[in-house]
């Protein structure tokens, strides 16, 4: 029997959930509805960021023939990591892995979607409908409909056999969920904004290399009162350069920039100075800049990622929202993918069956990648000092004593596919000795 199968949202998770079902099964019937327009024809998002892919995010694509190939064209092949000194006033570069084949793929998320999108395409003909300037108006759980609002401005009302949010943060799908009982959901927005903006690659900018920097300002003189801005330049293809920047701000404040600039001059003279020194940015591209409304960063968490009654299921974002400091919010929506798609193949669709075990199964994993993104980022300098010092030990001994010693926190995260609630336990020490130490920060802050 073929399924109606709506998936609302066609970013990165939603189109791969569309490849797998479809590259296994023909019995499916699977409608993705977007609310934006396609971006092969108009690039709608000038603040889009980059996705890493790493090892978990490779093999995710890889389950498809073809697909990483393709993907893999549209980004960047990154090996080596350079992080900023400012006691030697220069970058310092070190190699991630000396493995041929082992590295972090840093692409656009436009153009991953650009990428899925024409993947799709080739191999489906009316399999797949892909529907964009459609958002989701409404949506029925007893009754099993979805009421959209098409390009033509008129409204349609498409039913479902499975519906599957994958609609970002502000998912539409699991804000029908909160309507029903026993849904619990936790949203915690954090005192971190970010901007993005895209320029020509300078000469002086390796392609295969990730720039990083990260500077702690203080107020007034003011042993607690401070501000962080991390700050990261990201070659992309076509000699272009991403540069992405998070500081500290209120959650409240809709309008900023990072701390000390109140003008584009005051942007272009940090940058080039102090934070990412070498890589300059025109009164044009400041402008852009300064004038772009900052991003928040938010962390969702849910109870449970399906609703059995309305035979509904969150993926991605929809189910557990996070900040990207590890850069694990695209490779752990992949994770939903692959979980989903092998319960359907393994309980042969049967969905009462399929869709308890899915929660049973990713909820504790959606709460352990959000918990080790948070929880292991410390605001305290001495803190942030033991922990990067511990990591570089734990590393050592790893290669000297594999049996005895784990590998370290990013090693686990990004060269290998151990589970995200294995991985948290592991670090479980850290994770609450970091959240003890920023509690007391924020409470002296306040």
């Amino acid at each position: 029997m073929v399924k109606n199968i709506v998936i609302i949202g066609a970013g990165p998770a939603g189109l791969l959930l569309a490849h797998y079902l479809s590259n296994r099964s023909n019995n499916y019937q699977i409608y993705i509805y977007e609310k934006r327009s396609d971006s092969r024809a108009n690039n709608y998002s000038k603040r889009a960021f980059v996705v890493g892919l790493t090892r978990r995010g490779q093999q995710a694509l890889k389950a498809i023939d073809g697909l990483w190939s393709s993907v893999k064209q549209q980004g960047i092949q990154i090996r080596k990591s350079a992080i900023y000194s400012q006691k030697k006033q220069g970058w310092q570069s070190f190699l991630r892995n000396k493995e041929p084949d082992n590295f972090s793929l840093l692409i656009n998320r436009n153009d991953l979607c650009i990428a899925l999108l024409n993947e799709l395409e080739k191999r489906n003909n009316n399999q797949i409908k892909i529907i964009f300037d459609s958002p989701c108006i409404d949506i029925n759980l007893k009754e099993h409909t979805v009421n959209l609002r098409v390009n033509d401005n008129s409204l349609i009302t498409q039913s479902y056999d499975l519906l599957v949010g994958s609609d970002g943060v502000n998912s539409v799908v699991r804000e029908a969920f909160m309507k029903r009982p026993g849904f619990d959901f936790q949203q915690k927005y954090f005192d971190t904004a970010w901007k993005t903006i895209h320029i020509p690659r300078p000469k002086n900018i390796a392609v295969d290399t990730s720039y990083l920097f990260r500077k702690i300002y203080r107020e007034d003189r003011s042993r607690f009162k401070q501000y962080s801005l991390s700050g990261a330049a990201i070659p992309e293809i076509n000699d272009r350069l991403c540069v992405l920047m998070f500081w500290t701000q209120e959650p409240t404040q809709l309008i900023g920039n990072p701390p000390k600039v109140q003008t584009y001059s005051d942007l272009q003279k940090m940058i080039n100075e102090e934070w990412l020194p070498g890589i300059e940015i025109s009164d044009e591209q400041a402008q852009e800049f300064c004038n772009q409304r900052p991003s928040t960063v938010v962390e969702t968490k849910c109870n449970r990622y399906h609703d059995l009654p309305g035979q509904a299921v969150l993926i991605g974002d929809a189910a557990h929202g996070m900040s990207s400091y590890l850069g694990q919010g695209c490779q752990a929506a992949f994770n939903d993918v692959i979980a989903l798609d092998k319960l359907l193949q393994e309980e042969a669709d049967n969905l009462n069956v399929v869709l308890p075990k899915y929660s049973q199964q990713q909820v504790k994993e959606g709460h352990a990648i959000t918990d080790l993104n948070t929880q292991l980022l410390p605001k305290a300098k001495w803190l942030i000092f033991l922990f990067n010092t511990a990591m570089g030990i734990t590393s050592k001994m790893n290669k000297r004593f594999p049996k005895l010693f784990s590998p370290p926190l990013f090693f686990l995260l990004s060269q290998t596919t151990v589970p995200y609630s294995e991985v948290a336990q592991r670090f479980n020490f850290w994770m609450r000795l970091i959240k003890w130490s920023n509690d007391r920060v924020m409470t002296k802050v306040k």
